[in-house]
């Protein structure tokens, strides 16, 4: 039966079908502990370590207390085991390592813990080595956010919820199609653990350069969740580059049924959009039930999408593909690995025009067609399974892939929530190719 699904209420999935410079900041912030202890306050949001159950992704409440990354523990209450694929548990920063702290009722500049400012006073004064912690609690985002100071690699600009709470921005104030944003337009920021939901039109934009996100959840934007992007008359590469996402979550973003300027009736409003700029990386993320596509590369360079789940995507004019690889000039060389694409309504994986794409150990399942590759395209050690309109096109260098060999994929579950989703049998003839190959 081919997939349908429909937007619902935050927090809640409805799936039918059957079943660089930036790497020594990114070595900085692999982060080994947890909190120091320090109290979590009262009132805040609580947040697991992560938002995902089961390899397919369904969304907990950010407030539930199962064990990241596969619902409930094992047997007496043991750890569930961390996902090769998608978002993996991300370790709170010590509280005894804030410099400066805000809250939702915050107000003046001493931004302590039992003085905290706002956000916007937070986001003024924080510099260089600054860990700033957002006491949990709904931020009402009434006016810009500009993340516009400088970091460096060894002593980035920091914003985390408050370890065991979860910091929410939150748009809902403000009409939809008002410009209010939430923007990083300086270096070196990360910003860890945060919710954005409910803003005007995209969750975030990135004009900025070599910024990192790190378990950050957009969802019920009005247009794309995370964007980077900036001007197409700056020089090429010199903005919205060298940024990394990583272990975050992007869903039910959407633009149908709005007649608004930059609105596209459900054609704008992508999980992750990297609009321009060059070697931009997209790592172990989440994106689903957005209204146009998953991960769009669209006129980037030299960017990488691995070890991501997309599903579910497409409503009214959306295109509704699971991950898009390019766009016009000067889009060239995405590199797209151990991704995993299904129930989308176009194509799992596809070129999308852009140049010297490669598609290497993927797996496609239930999509309306597995792969479109472009002339130039590489498709290596790929999986595609049940797709509507077949596997791949004709067109591409493809090598290895399951359609070229002999037999039938079969999985160890088709069953989204389970730890083994379409991981190929043992014995099948397929284990060492797809999505889970090596891992």
């Amino acid at each position: 039966m081919a997939p349908t699904w429909k937007r619902t209420p935050m927090g809640r999935l409805d799936f039918h079908g059957t079943s660089l410079a930036i790497s020594a900041l990114a070595v900085l912030l692999t982060i080994t502990g947890c909190s120091d202890g320090d109290s979590a306050g009262t009132g805040g949001t609580t947040v697991s370590d992560a938002g995902v159950g089961g390899q397919g992704g369904e969304l907990l409440d950010a407030s539930s207390p199962t064990d990241a990354a596969g619902g409930a523990g094992g047997a007496g209450g043991s750890p569930a085991p961390v996902p090769p694929i998608g978002p993996r548990p991300v370790a709170p920063t010590p509280a005894s390592s804030g410099t400066i702290i805000a809250a939702p009722g915050g107000s003046g500049t001493a931004c302590t813990l039992a003085e905290p400012c706002d956000l916007w006073e937070a986001v003024d004064q924080a510099a260089a080595g600054d860990v700033a912690f957002l006491r949990g609690g709904s931020y009402d985002i009434n006016d810009q956010v500009r993340f516009s100071g400088d970091g460096t690699a060894s002593q980035p600009i920091l914003f985390e919820s408050y370890p065991g709470e979860l910091a929410i921005l939150d748009g809902s104030s403000v009409t939809i199609g008002d410009t209010v944003t939430i923007r990083i337009t300086g270096s070196f920021y990360v910003l860890r653990l945060l919710e954005i939901r409910n803003m005007p039109r995209q969750g975030l934009l990135i004009p900025g350069t070599d910024n990192l996100l790190e378990g950050v959840r957009a969802h019920h934007n009005h247009l794309t969740g995370f964007q980077i992007s900036a001007s197409y008359d700056l020089p090429y590469g010199s903005e919205a580059s060298r940024n990394i996402l990583r272990d975050c979550v992007a869903h039910d973003n959407f633009d149908e049924g709005y007649i608004i300027a930059g609105f596209a009736n459900g054609g704008n409003a992508d999980g992750i959009s990297i609009s321009n700029g060059t070697e931009n990386r997209v790592e172990h993320c989440l994106v689903y039930q957005n209204s146009d596509d998953g991960i769009d590369t669209w006129r980037s360079t030299d960017g990488y999408v691995g070890y991501t789940i997309a599903h579910s995507h497409g409503l009214a004019d959306g295109n509704a593909n699971g991950f898009k690889a390019g766009g016009l000039e000067p889009s060239a060389r995405t590199f797209v690995e151990h991704c995993i694409a299904y129930g989308n309504l176009a194509n799992g994986i596809d070129f999308n025009s852009g140049a010297e794409v490669i598609f290497s150990y993927n797996t496609t399942f239930q999509n309306a067609r597995g792969f479109s590759l472009g002339d130039d395209t590489e498709a290596d050690h790929n999986i595609a399974s049940g797709d509507t309109n077949g596997d791949v096109n004709s067109a591409g260098v493809q090598t290895d892939n399951s359609w070229q060999r002999d037999g039938t994929v079969e999985f160890l579950s088709e069953d989204p929530t389970s730890p083994d989703f379409l991981r190929p049998t043992p014995s099948g003839g397929f284990a060492d190719i797809g999505a889970y190959a090596g891992l």
